[in-house]
């Protein structure tokens, strides 16, 4: 090789070198000059060229701070609904975001990147499927409307035929799918809720109002027995429902239950319900009453009776029954052999009396009064209450749905839940399923009380014990007792910790004629652990994490609501209590919260 050969090569390599260096040098700093990552609402791009990754990873930060201020719009059939980004599952992860992006390098080939345009990164981003579908399942809560049901309805003694209506319901799994496809794409979605058709049509209920007419056209002696009982008109309305036999026909149901509200004793003194054995403690012993056959007629009995009276005229409206002796679930020889020998534990609460809210607490513990459980059995509320409906005993009261206060069957049966979890808690049973209210109430203790809800929210514990227990209740018209007898096995403790997260509510006027007054509370969060032990020696810790919104102060506008007369609000809440520790012996019967308002967390009637 010649020597200028080799002078022109080293000429060149030295060339190279000396570009490579000062590329490099340009390139600067510990990211690369030039490097984009994308703002996380392609609102603007970030550019973090020459930046320490410290630099950039504030940065960022500052992007997932403004991102939490942001807000997605989900609009369904025209009602908007504003969400966060974390409402929605979606997270910016910050240091997922900094840890992607390359820092200068040596590579010939990134430097050129580098310094003719530059890397540009997406942010990296973390999803929650369940938070997504839960967040559109809400917001599907308050968009969705069910059909209405051609039916036949009475308005006092007078039939009215209530005509079909389509409802209609978003489909939130594909509403789910589009905003886990394309949310990086918009802030604005839009979905039409598909129509869903009656079963029962408007023709339907037109056909089966002459038979309601003629239903009450006259009383009906219905002998019972061989004892009359006379019904008049009124009583033939409310024992009468008309039903979808499955097929969208409405066929005739008469309900004994229904009879046993509207006549009382001229009713029960014949058909009677079966009284289980049950346990009182007398000085602290259980002391056992023997149980009680009952009377019964069945409503398909009654209604097959009955049918021909309400289509017939004059005195051959005459109808007669046979009632069938009925056993109680719970026999004297039953409780005695469950090996019950002291009372498990006991909780009380109390409430405000309002003729729907005593009805139906007192009907579910009726129901619940009595249930024994084998070791390893689950105790399910909605297995053993069954469905709230008139037919069932329930009467129609105040519920909370969405946050806000709704007329529906079944007010005050959270007030059995709450009782019967806490008597489970006490009693170290173990502690299946629950749901706290969504606001908080202050005749409940915080963080350890539960709502339930037909058919999907239940409060269910489990039979850990070596042997049966029962479950037993008593009531007043202000006050529900739930005690659970067997043979004590475990010691609780009970930590309640402070509020946290205190939120306020906001204040919202309503004008529409169905609105119910909320006074508003302020929300909040707290955790309640339960210790239980055996023989003095902890064997388990359980922390139970609740979040309760705020509930809105609700002015009603509209002279015609029922409910709508507001009361002064309550006073926020000052302090934040330390944790405290209840001992087993001592659950308090009727809990309060010091550091909450102290009056009512709701208005007149509540759930």
């Amino acid at each position: 090789m010649s020597r200028r050969l080799v002078i022109l090569i080293g000429a060149g390599v030295g060339a190279l070198v000396l570009l490579w260096v000062g590329g490099w040098l340009l390139v600067g700093g510990d990211i690369p000059r030039n490097t984009i990552v994308r703002s996380h609402d392609l609102s603007g791009d970030l550019n973090v060229g020459g930046m320490s990754r410290e630099q950039v990873s504030k940065l960022v930060k500052r992007d997932v701070t403004q991102m939490a201020k942001s807000r997605v719009v989900v609009d369904v059939d025209g009602r908007v609904f504003k969400r966060k980004y974390s409402d929605l599952g979606i997270f910016l992860d910050a240091e997922a975001t900094v840890n992607q992006i390359k820092s200068r390098s040596s590579n010939p080939i990134t430097i050129v990147q580098a310094l003719t345009g530059g890397l540009a990164y997406d942010p990296v981003y973390t999803f929650s499927e369940s938070t997504l579908t839960r967040a559109i399942s809400d917001i599907a809560a308050q968009t969705d409307l069910a059909p209405t049901e051609g039916d036949v309805v009475f308005s006092g003694v007078r039939p009215v035929a209530v005509a079909a209506a389509a409802g209609h319901a978003l489909d939130i799994e594909a509403a789910v799918k589009t905003v886990r496809s394309r949310w990086n794409e918009s802030r604005i979605f839009r979905f039409k809720s598909p129509l869903i058709a009656p079963q029962v049509t408007t023709k339907e209920a037109q056909s089966a109002l002459p038979l309601a007419k003629n239903a009450v056209s006259g009383t009906v002696l219905l002998t019972v027995d061989g004892h009359d009982v006379n019904l008049k008109v009124s009583d033939i309305a409310y024992a009468l429902d008309f039903a979808n036999d499955g097929s969208g026909n409405l066929v005739p149901i008469f309900s004994s239950e229904l009879l046993t509200q509207v006549l009382g004793l001229k009713w029960t003194k014949w058909v009677t319900p079966p009284l289980n054995a049950k346990f009182s403690a007398v000085g602290g012993v259980p002391k056992l009453q023997p149980s009680a056959p009952g009377h019964a007629v069945s409503d398909e009995e009654l209604t097959s009776a009955l049918l021909p009276a309400i289509r017939a005229v004059g005195t051959s409206r005459v109808a007669s029954v046979q009632t069938s002796l009925v056993e109680p679930r719970v026999t004297t020889e039953m409780a005695g052999g469950l090996g019950i020998t002291e009372v498990i534990s006991t909780f009380t609460t109390k409430f405000p009396p309002a003729a729907y809210r005593i009805q139906n607490i007192h009907r579910a513990a009726d129901l619940i009064d009595g249930t024994i459980l084998k070791p390893g059995e689950i105790f399910s509320l909605n297995k053993v209450v069954g469905e709230r409906t008139a037919a069932n005993g329930f009467a129609e009261g105040i519920i909370i749905n969405q946050g806000r206060f709704e007329k529906d069957f079944g007010g005050g049966v959270s007030q059995v839940a709450t009782t019967t979890w806490n008597a489970a808690w006490f009693s170290g049973i173990d502690l299946v399923a629950h749901m706290a209210h969504s606001f908080y109430i202050s005749r409940y203790p915080a963080g350890r009380e539960s709502t339930v809800a037909w058919p999907k929210v239940d409060m269910r514990f489990r039979n850990n014990f070596d042997t049966p227990v029962m479950v037993d209740t008593s009531y007043t018209n202000s006050s529900l007792t739930v005690s659970i007898y067997g043979k004590k096995k475990y010691e609780v403790e009970t930590i309640t910790g402070p509020y946290r997260n205190i939120k306020e509510f906001e204040i919202l006027d309503d004008d529409s004629p169905t609105c119910i007054h909320q006074d508003g509370v302020q929300g909040f969060d707290i955790t309640v652990t339960r210790v239980v032990k055996l023989n003095g020696l902890e064997v388990k810790r359980e922390p139970f994490n609740t979040h309760y919104i705020p509930e809105d102060r609700i002015t009603c506008t509209n002279p015609e609501a029922v409910f709508g007369n507001p009361t002064p609000p309550k006073p926020k809440i000052k302090a934040t209590p330390k944790p405290t520790a209840t001992p087993a012996a001592t659950p308090s019967p009727t809990p309060t919260a010091s550091a909450m308002p102290t009056g009512s967390a709701t208005p007149t009637p509540v759930p």
